[in-house]
């Protein structure tokens, strides 16, 4: 479901006069800001009715790319805080282990199915993640830049947790690609005995 949909939805429960406006501005909101409150509320809202495993991959990792867009805002803005830029930066991590668990849950889940179209989707959301982490890590790079006082131990904990994942989804990568190969090899070995017991049959007729 999109953002937009979301906002909408979110409106129509909040519904009054200045309602959209409200929710436009709370979805612009950083963690600065007093409307950010607002736009968390709206994203559980959106969660809520997002209903379609790969739709919920998908909406996780928009609402990570948010957390970061947010954080790229507030150092534009010279009167944000290091306290500020600090609880963004957790906020960014808490999303991006959402994101990557609910990834992993999904990507397990339409394994066990065998759902091809499902294992596509699933994986082209993981190349998206596995780009994001690197975009992630450049946000860091320059709050640490501005703010010398940041927790070290936010940033060094969230470079190794990066690489953990990258390691994994890579790994994993390779897995649905060799399932996805078994599969097509498999129907074209079904569909080659069809033939063949076709074709034999035929030949008995004949003769």
């Amino acid at each position: 479901m999109s953002k937009l949909l979301g906002i909408i939805i979110s409106v129509v429960l909040i519904a009054g006069v200045g309602g959209y406006f409200l929710a436009t501005k709370a979805n612009a909101a950083t963690p600065a800001d007093p409307l950010f409150g607002l736009d968390t509320t709206f994203e559980d809202v959106q969660r809520l009715l997002t209903l379609d495993d790969v739709a919920q991959v998908n909406l996780e990792q928009a609402i990570l790319e948010e957390r970061q867009e947010e954080i790229e805002t507030m150092l534009q803005d010279e009167e944000c805080t290091q306290e500020q830029i600090q609880e963004a930066m957790k906020l960014m991590t808490q999303q991006r282990t959402r994101a990557y668990e609910r990834l992993g849950e999904v990507a397990q889940k339409q394994e066990e199915k065998g759902n091809v179209k499902a294992a596509e989707a699933i994986s082209e959301a993981q190349s998206r993640y596995l780009e994001h982490l690197d975009t992630q890590l450049d946000t860091a790079q320059k709050a640490e830049a501005k703010f010398t006082g940041l927790d070290s131990a936010t940033t060094d904990g969230m470079r190794q947790e990066i690489e953990v994942e990258k390691n994994a989804l890579k790994n994993a990568g390779v897995d649905t690609q060799n399932q996805q190969q078994n599969q097509e090899q498999n129907t074209d070995n079904s569909n080659s005995d069809n033939d063949n017991g076709s074709s034999n049959g035929t030949d008995k007729g004949n003769n």
